[in-house]
């Protein structure tokens, strides 16, 4: 954590704070080659990755997905599907100059004598892309990473061929981290703010990655994608990938600058603008959760409690220390997930037995996760004790999302699958829960490849 907070207090002298400054500013001197080194190139690269995931797409996720209710102002408007060209410009501007371009320098400055540092940019890209895939579909990926070649309007690549190139980024990652130490002139310790320069971990985190960005192709090809998922599951738990110890996280500090933007944003900046919904009170209350009370905070009667998408209800819980802590963790890939995918891609494979086992499994590992706690007996009977004959694709689905709160992923396991259930916030003007964001307004002024997608209920290529 000391590297964390110094790093983080160098960012602060280039940037302001506050939840929508966490990384701006900091990509002038990264940008310059013979500024800085590798390891500030890498730790810039995942604070802004850090941001990125748990900042306002996070947030704008769980609003969509009625894990939160979005109660005021651009929370509610995000509630409300109204979400336009100026919602996200500034998180498309940070993937794009504090993560893909600075990640790009990072892999060039580092060089055949850096393996383990391109293949932390490779994983790292493969991360940035992926999001900005997932939310916007078609992306710049090939010619947006040579802005130092002069390509000022980058030509936006179809989502099939970009998941294709996450696929050879992280392809590529894990060779170049089974090469020796030796190899390597510069070893990433301590300016690698995930695993400290762990790079067997690294590795293991590629692997389930893959599965992730495999699974995402499950309406595409059911069949193949479940293959494709396993083999990289297989691989990932055989790299160490095997308990949440292995969980890939973002990680804060204490300090106004270093704060956890879920906590920064809900208990900060805009107190009250978010709320818990109902679809995760209401559940986790009937299941008597041990997830809940870390998930959210008492209400005024001491009660966990949540509002409908469409109630308005500002008199219930608040976001709890889970993820509104100063520096609390925040999940990018966990082991959790690893074992849904599993469940899920078994399941698609007609090997219900092996499903129901890794459903119960990744069940158990969140519970473990959020509370700090193994599951109880009576818990585990209830709930992670699922057979060949009682696993359904929407149990697994259903405890995803009760499992990764507030992660982005809930919104693109929703879109593949139909589960949860949303329901429909009846006071929109358009009633439709958007299943995507439309192109940002820079992008449509100023890239003349840019698409000019506005539809927000226009599916990307893997939703259709």
């Amino acid at each position: 954590m000391k590297k964390i907070v110094s790093v983080l207090i160098l960012i602060s002298l280039l940037a302001s704070t506050g939840c929508k400054k966490f990384v701006e500013g900091y990509d002038e001197s990264p940008n310059s080659p013979s500024a800085v080194t590798p390891q500030l190139l890498l730790s810039n690269a995942q604070v802004a990755y850090f941001s990125t995931m748990n900042g306002q797409l996070s947030r704008q996720s769980a609003i969509i997905t009625q894990q939160v209710v979005g109660l005021e102002f651009q929370a509610k408007d995000v509630n409300d599907y109204q979400i336009d060209e100026n919602t996200n410009g500034n998180e498309w501007a940070v993937i794009y100059t504090n993560g893909l371009v600075n990640l790009k320098q990072l892999y060039n400055q580092a060089g055949s004598k850096n393996p383990y540092y391109q293949g932390l940019s490779r994983v790292l890209t493969a991360m940035f892309l992926g999001t900005a895939s997932d939310l916007w579909g078609d992306v710049p990926n090939k010619e947006a990473v040579n802005g130092f070649d002069g390509i000022v309007n980058p030509a936006y690549d179809k989502q099939e061929d970009v998941l294709k190139d996450i696929q050879l980024y992280l392809s590529e990652a894990i060779t170049l981290f089974e090469k020796a130490e030796a190899e390597n002139s510069l070893i990433p310790g301590d300016d690698d703010l995930i695993f400290a320069g762990d790079i067997a971990a690294w590795k293991a985190t590629a692997s389930v990655l893959k599965a992730r960005y495999y699974n995402r192709l499950s309406k595409r090809d059911a069949a193949g994608s479940a293959d494709d998922a396993l083999t990289a599951l297989t691989a990932a738990y055989a790299a160490g990938f095997s308990s949440n110890a292995a969980n890939c996280n973002a990680n804060f500090g204490t300090n106004s600058n270093e704060y956890n933007q879920w906590f920064a944003y809900t208990q900060v900046d805009r107190r009250g603008y978010i709320r818990m919904g109902s679809m995760v009170t209401d559940t986790l209350n009937v299941m008597n959760d041990p997830r809940l009370s870390f998930y959210a905070q008492p209400d005024d009667s001491g009660d966990y409690t949540g509002t409908d998408v469409d109630e308005g209800n500002t008199t219930v819980s608040d976001i709890g220390e889970y993820l509104a802590t100063q520096n609390a963790a925040f999940p990018l890939v966990s082991y959790a997930e690893a074992k849904f995918i599993e469940a899920e891609a078994k399941l698609r494979k007609s090997d219900a037995a092996g499903a129901a086992s890794a459903f119960n499994d990744a069940v158990k590992a969140s519970v473990e996760q959020v509370s700090g706690t193994a599951a109880n007996a009576t818990y585990i009977t209830a709930y992670a004790s699922e057979t060949g004959a009682s696993i359904s694709l929407e149990k697994i689905i259903w405890q995803k999302y009760l499992s990764l709160f507030g992660q982005i992923e809930v919104y693109n396991d929703w879109r593949r699958t139909g589960f949860p259930k949303l329901k429909v916030n009846s006071n929109a003007n358009d009633p439709i829960v958007p299943r995507r964001l439309p192109t940002v307004l820079d992008e449509r002024l100023y890239n003349t490849k840019a698409p000019k997608i506005t539809d927000i209920r226009t599916t990307v290529w893997w939703d259709n």
